[in-house]
């Protein structure tokens, strides 16, 4: 292939899988625009102080503020977290960044060993709403 391009080998190779690896980001990101513009036309895109109220009876003001803040991360400027929001498959956070990332940060937030934070419930959608849940109960597992 370099040699029709008039180039080493090498270069056009490595053009070649830069060109690729440019062109999936490209559409990875033009996907997840799309489906956050259809979260945002189905529900309510609300503030801060709108999330907190709706997220006041299940689950503490701190847990509240660290899910809105870690999802705002990912969804900024196209949306805001929604309580009913699942994370994967509304705002698509990949779990791996929820499972190392979220929990890591949230571990710290806490002082404790990531080891000492309790199992997912399995009955529980992976919504923003649970997920500060389960950070409340990470919070009463370790003594906070």
């Amino acid at each position: 292939m370099g040699e029709i391009l008039g180039l080493p080998e090498w270069v056009a190779k490595t053009g070649f899988v830069i060109a690729f690896v440019a062109i999936v980001f490209g559409m990875a990101g033009l996907s997840i625009r799309k489906a956050h513009a259809r979260v945002a036309a189905r529900r309510p895109n609300p503030t801060e102080a709108e999330f907190l109220a709706m997220m006041a009876q299940d689950c503490s003001p701190e847990a509240a503020r660290f899910v809105w803040a870690q999802a705002l991360f990912y969804v900024e400027p196209r949306l805001t977290p929604h309580p009913d929001d699942h994370l994967q498959h509304d705002l698509y956070i990949d779990d791996g960044d929820i499972e190392m990332d979220w929990i890591s940060d949230w571990a710290d937030q806490l002082g404790i060993p990531e080891n000492d934070l309790p199992e997912w419930p399995h009955d529980w959608p992976l919504t923003v709403r649970n997920f500060a849940r389960w950070c409340d109960l990470a919070r009463s597992n370790a003594g906070g």
